[in-house]
């Protein structure tokens, strides 16, 4: 049975508080681990992507959520692991924040920070429903499955 905590204006902040923190921890952690995968998939461009098979790019992308999803899994139990240093004050309890358990900032953050898995991303819708790939300068051509179909 949980003991009832008194909702109060000092629980409130404490509470506040310890939510914008826990999302820092997040975006941090994110940020960081983000940039470690950047750091063993290294690709250079779109054009290297270009050269797999549709089925082994798709494998790839697979395998790469299927690892951040794990890295995700393995830094939010870390992130619960850090002390509140107000826990306790005016009755708050840190391990019953529900923010703790989610970490959606921190899928956000795996993400969108990861610029090899967008790129690769990009390369497989492109090439999946057919469309032209554009260069970073704006400049057309046609990924591997379409070419001859022009």
């Amino acid at each position: 049975m949980s003991k009832e905590v008194p909702f109060t204006l000092s629980f409130l902040g404490v509470k506040i508080l310890d939510i914008g923190l826990t999302t820092v921890y997040f975006f941090a952690f994110g940020i960081f681990a983000a940039k470690c995968f950047d750091l063993i998939y290294t690709k250079t461009d779109e054009k290297s992507y270009e050269q797999y098979s549709l089925p082994f790019l798709f494998m790839d992308i697979i395998l790469h959520l299927f690892l951040l999803g794990i890295t995700a899994y393995g830094l939010r139990n870390l992130i619960e692991l850090i002390p509140y240093p107000l826990n306790g004050v005016a009755g708050y309890d840190h391990f019953r924040l529900k923010e703790l358990e989610g970490g959606e900032v921190l899928a956000l953050i795996l993400i969108l920070f990861q610029k090899d898995l967008q790129k690769k991303v990009h390369v497989f819708v492109q090439r999946l429903f057919g469309e032209p790939v554009h260069n970073k300068h704006g400049e057309e051509h046609a990924p591997r499955a379409m070419k001859g179909r022009r």
